[in-house]
Order: C-alpha cells, then sequence, then structure tokens
C-alpha cells in the first residue's frame, strides 16, 4: 500500500491509500467561524471504478474527546 498527506492553506488535508485493488481517501475539511466544525469524508474507488463515499462532521468538544481517547490509547502523543 502506498500513502500520502497533503495539506493545503485552504483549510483541507487529505490522506490517500493506494493499493492493487482500490483507493481509498480521508478528505478533512476545516470551517473556521462556523463553530470549529470539521467535515471529514471517505472515499474509497473500487475495482470496478465505482466510487463510495461516506462523510460525518465533528464539532470541536467531540472532536477533543476524540484525540484524547487516541492518547490514552497509545496511537498519538
Amino acid at each position: 500500500m502506498q500513502s500520502t498527506f497533503h495539506a493545503s492553506d485552504s483549510g483541507q488535508a487529505v490522506i490517500r491509500n493506494t493499493t492493487a485493488v482500490d483507493r481509498e481517501q480521508l478528505v478533512v475539511t476545516l470551517h473556521p467561524g462556523s463553530d470549529s466544525m470539521v467535515d471529514i469524508q471517505i472515499k474509497e474507488e473500487v475495482s470496478d471504478g465505482e466510487l463510495i463515499s461516506n462523510s460525518i462532521s465533528i464539532n470541536q468538544p467531540n472532536l477533543q474527546k476524540l484525540f484524547e481517547w487516541l492518547r490514552e490509547q497509545g496511537v498519538v502523543d
């Protein structure tokens, strides 16, 4: 699997994973000034070219809880 990370000045970060079978992307979009909401979208292109996409918006308090949990699990510092 090949994995890349790209962040833009427009407030968007993209992680792309590519395998022999499919491609997937995690797209994180920031919305400054809107209660610190973060949109997270997962896109997957499967072998027949079909695109599957889902998204969720997370507010700042729940995003903070997620990172605290990840720290507790030893995934991030």
